[in-house]
């Protein structure tokens, strides 16, 4: 009968503790079924939630610093600036969780699944890191374990009008001379801006609209310009080491000394551009279109150019077919 007895009370604990958990500070809530609970701005440091059901909670701004989370579900759950400082969460699930502003410093992160999550402004400094899953996350501005950032994807700010100097977009000041390391801008508008000089190193650029841009002696190095609107844009001395440009328009840009070593232009469209002096060493250019293009020696190449095909006139008068036989009336 003690027997008995002492394994429903292990059952009560175990599976019921729903109902007996108390979300304060240091509470034994392993296993809680907490599913959709409202949890936010509350000290629950130090708490046990290992293997706890938390899908889509909200636990907005909380202080779980020192929690034990491991295997817990915490699918599409807020967690925007929640402390999670040193908290330990092996193997837990926060696919589509809102983690913007969340603060995992030195927090236990193996194999969690960070899939489709909201990475934005959070802090990973020092966290432990290993086998976990980003698939779909989004990276902006976040704060990576060797105290690089990371803004590989963030979300892009619709422009309705050309940029203007001094406008920011995602953290990057568009002026010259501006330092966006990793900027993440694409199909931004930044038609006219100028960005000279500037110090754009592996910034994500793709599909954005750069019509007439001014990126005269900036740094692009494996930036990614792909299908890019470079058209009339001021690349001269631009420095396109590695630069991903496939498919990229850039008719009437002025290229002259530009640095494209390295660089990936295939099936780009060079329309009365000029590339004068550029160095074009170990450059894809695959598929190119070459129309009127100044090419670095000087020479004029127009072997894409679309030949217009005329059409001779149609003269209305009518030729009598001699062979032709009389219709019977």
């Amino acid at each position: 009968m003690k027997k008995l007895l002492l394994a429903s009370v292990m059952l009560i604990m175990t599976s019921g503790a729903s109902w007996a958990c108390t979300l304060k500070p240091n509470t034994n809530c392993y296993h809680a079924s907490l599913s959709g609970e409202k949890m936010d701005q509350k000290d629950l440091h130090g708490i046990l939630l290992g293997n706890a059901d938390l899908t889509r909670a909200d636990i907005s701004k909380s202080n779980l610093t020192r929690a034990n989370l491991n295997e817990a579900k915490l699918t599409g759950a807020n967690l925007t600036g929640t402390d999670l400082t040193n908290a330990t969460m092996f193997f837990a699930n926060l696919s589509g969780a809102n983690l913007t502003s969340a603060n995992f410093s030195n927090a236990g992160l193996k194999g969690v699944n960070f899939s489709e999550t909201n990475l934005t402004d959070t802090n990973f400094t020092g966290a432990k890191i290993e086998e976990a899953t980003f698939i779909k996350a989004i990276f902006c501005r976040t704060l990576m374990p060797n105290g690089m950032t990371n803004s590989a994807n963030c979300p892009v700010e619709k422009i309705a009008a050309a940029a203007q100097d001094g406008l920011t977009i995602n953290g990057c000041v568009i002026a010259p001379r501006s330092v966006c390391l990793n900027a993440s801008l694409a199909e931004a508008n930044l038609g006219t801006a100028n960005l000279v000089g500037a110090q754009l190193y592996m910034a994500n650029l793709a599909q954005a609209n750069l019509f007439k841009a001014n990126l005269g002696r900036a740094n692009l190095t494996e930036a990614n310009l792909a299908r890019a609107n470079l058209t009339r844009a001021n690349l001269s001395q631009t420095n396109l080491t590695d630069a991903n440009l496939n498919k990229a328009i850039l008719r009437g840009a002025q290229m002259q000394r530009t640095n494209l070593n390295g660089a990936v232009l295939l099936n780009a469209d060079l329309t009365d551009a000029d590339l004068s002096g550029a160095n074009i060493s170990e450059t894809a250019l695959t598929g190119a279109v070459y129309c009127n293009t100044v090419m670095p020696d000087g020479k004029v190449n127009n072997s894409g150019c679309v030949v217009e095909k005329k059409v001779d006139a149609v003269v209305d008068a009518v030729v009598e077919d001699k062979t032709a036989i009389p219709v019977k009336k």
